[in-house]
């Protein structure tokens, strides 16, 4: 690591967040380190002010925000994962989208005196707010995260998965084989992918803390993305990728996902007066055990639920 390389480089990415960038951005200022950090805030080619508001923090806290303003949007090219990667330099990389933020202006210092500590450990994460920005829903914990080692296996699963904004990761994670592979194959899940590889490389640990909160919003890059079918049916897909670079002990939920995406994209279509039975089919074809499970008891969920 050269010199001039700061400790920590924080990863910040957002499109079209004017209502939430400046929050965003005032938790990285405020954070309080005997170390030096530096946070790399990508901005997709927004169509409203954001850019605008991140120069302007560029402007006024220059040692830290490093802005990076696209003219063409990349996350439409597939391009976007590529384009962060050459610019992530420093020991560690933590990462907050730009409509999540921090709370807690010790986060960076706790988590790599932690990260310092315990050399085997790769990546460790912690406990946020969930906030559902659009709706009355009150403010809950994230999930049931505790003070322990999680596997790779664990992390996959949905309620273990570790909230974005709470990751701190070893930069040597982002020079694996593993998250290279990843890099050159999937683009759909770019947090699961740093996830599993630094489960590969090393030990992942949660903490209860609680400092940054996530927020559910519909512009969120999730939500846009759950939208949309065919990124849908491409995300199920790259599924089957993650067990054949990570190993056969993800195979058995990989294939569940896929299965079940395929599953859920053929009712909601249903829903719609839209009978597609390819959505049957294609997962039919590859898994017919795990297809017929999970159809049938989908089929019976269903009838329970409106019985």
């Amino acid at each position: 690591m050269k010199k001039a390389d700061p400790v920590v480089c924080i990863r910040c990415m957002t499109y079209n967040q004017e209502k939430f960038i400046a929050q965003c951005l005032d938790g990285f200022v405020m954070q309080k380190t005997d170390f030096s950090f530096i946070a790399i805030v990508h901005d997709d080619a927004s169509t409203d002010k954001t850019p605008l508001i991140i120069q302007e923090y560029a402007a006024r806290y220059p040692e830290i925000i490093v802005p990076v303003l696209e003219k063409e949007n990349q996350y439409s090219q597939g391009k976007l994962s590529k384009v962060m990667y050459p610019l992530m330099k420093g020991k560690y990389i933590a990462v907050c989208e730009g409509d999540d933020y921090w709370t807690d202006p010790m986060k960076l210092q706790k988590q790599v005196c932690f990260m310092e500590s315990h050399t085997d450990y790769a990546m460790c994460f912690h406990q946020a707010i969930r906030h559902h920005e659009d709706s009355n829903i009150p403010d809950c914990l994230y999930s049931d995260i505790e003070n322990r080692e999680y596997s790779g296996q664990e992390l996959y699963q949905s309620k273990h998965r570790p909230p974005t904004a709470s990751i701190l990761i070893r930069h040597s994670v982002f020079e694996s084989d593993v998250y290279k592979q990843c890099l050159d194959q999937i683009s759909s899940f770019g947090d699961l992918s740093f996830f599993l590889s630094a489960a590969h490389c090393g030990k992942v640990y949660g903490m209860t803390d609680v400092m940054s909160v996530y927020r559910m919003n519909n512009n969120g890059v999730t939500n846009v993305f759950n939208s949309t079918n065919d990124i849908v049916l491409k995300f199920a897909n790259e599924n089957l990728k993650l067990y054949k670079i990570f190993g056969e002990q993800y195979k058995e939920e990989c294939v569940n996902v896929y299965v079940i995406d395929y599953i859920n994209h053929f009712f909601r279509c249903r829903q719609y007066g839209v009978i597609r039975l390819r959505l049957l089919t294609t997962p039919l074809m590859k898994f017919p055990k795990h297809t017929l499970q999970l159809f049938f008891q989908r089929v019976v969920s269903h009838y329970k639920k409106n019985k």
